[in-house]
């Protein structure tokens, strides 16, 4: 079982080659929003914005621990043995200690790179979790909030670095490279 992990900022890239490898090479996707915060929101009537989930993060956060929410992924995966999986979006440097506890050298991170006006610009286009319509200054102001501000730390404990400023196949082309190291190819 390979265990891939994607950290990196808003728009970077980290749900476009997690579903890389969905597609391509049959890794089942795990995802923070979708697969653990979102049902939560949904239970208490909220809707899905930027703000309720920094919310609902920040909240489980201060009442357990930083890795809670990757403890639950881990539930998932362990229940799941047999599947290679992605998880996009890791955040905190706590979330990557508590998949390399659980998955040892299974587990891997990847950093993907890419400049803020790149990223705003993809951002705008998807225009999910209510920040279609936001400024530039607006996007950037969001990056000072606690879920953001960490992701820097945890990029810089990354297995791997991906440069995505190119085209779409640039960043196919460094998650396939990467597997391929992984998988002795």
């Amino acid at each position: 079982m390979a265990i891939i992990g994607f950290t990196g900022k808003r728009g970077s890239g980290k749900d476009t080659a997690s579903k890389f490898l969905e597609t391509m090479y049959g890794f089942r996707m795990l995802d923070f929003t979708r697969d653990v915060l979102a049902p939560i929101l949904a239970n208490r009537g909220l809707p899905v914005t930027r703000e309720n989930l920094i919310d609902i993060a920040m909240d489980g956060r201060k009442k357990s621990h930083n890795g809670v929410w990757a403890d639950k992924l881990s539930v998932i995966i362990k229940r799941n043995s047999v599947h290679d999986f992605v998880i996009s979006g890791i955040r905190f440097p706590e979330e990557v200690g508590v998949f390399r506890r659980n998955f040892g050298e299974g587990f891997r991170l990847v950093a993907i790179v890419c400049d803020d006006r790149h990223r705003y610009e993809r951002v705008m286009k998807r225009g999910t979790k209510g920040e279609a319509g936001l400024s530039f200054d607006g996007f950037l102001q969001i990056e000072k909030r606690p879920t953001e501000r960490v992701i820097a730390e945890t990029m810089g404990i990354a297995d791997f670095v991906i440069g995505n400023n190119g085209t779409i196949q640039d960043l196919y082309d460094g998650v396939s490279g990467i597997l391929k190291i992984l998988k002795g190819r």
